[in-house]
């Protein structure tokens, strides 16, 4: 790789991070009463595709975190009610983080709302400029997951 493409690609890279932190800039969202931040974020949504929970050990593969980490951010979304903790059935020692009720009530809302809020850092983009960025990222999101060891 050269030197130019080296430095073109640095700068993608710092743009992309520009991007999502200026998405997240506000750092919380509002979920019913209750504020989250970025990886609660990525939790909720995960749990909202899977009604039969998920493991710490899968959530933290999935944020690539540790399983400590992923605890915390559980404990977090335990006190504000949106997950809880149930036995597994097939196997009592573990436990399946899950939405709870109220979670699984407010997950509609909420998930327009956040796309609502986070797509404004797309205003500036044209429909055909927008699809031509998810051609990109599709083929870069691709060309990741070839290159992963």
């Amino acid at each position: 790789m050269n030197t130019s493409r080296q430095e073109l690609l640095k700068s993608v890279i710092e743009k992309m991070g520009s991007i999502m932190r200026g998405m997240y800039a506000a750092n919380e969202f509002p979920f019913a009463e209750t504020k989250v931040g970025g990886q609660q974020i990525r939790i909720i949504f995960y749990l909202s595709r899977r009604q039969e929970g998920v493991s710490v050990k899968e959530l933290a593969e999935m944020l690539s975190v540790t399983s400590g980490a992923v605890t915390q951010f559980i404990d977090a979304l335990v006190e504000k009610n949106l997950v809880r903790r149930d036995e597994d059935s097939n196997d009592r020692r573990l436990l399946r983080v899950k939405l709870t009720k109220s979670a699984i009530n407010n997950f509609g809302e909420f998930k327009l709302n956040y796309f609502a809020r986070v797509s404004r850092a797309f205003d500036l983009l044209s429909d055909e400029e927008i699809h031509t960025l998810i051609i990109m990222l599709d083929k870069i999101s691709v060309g990741s997951h070839l290159h992963r060891e």
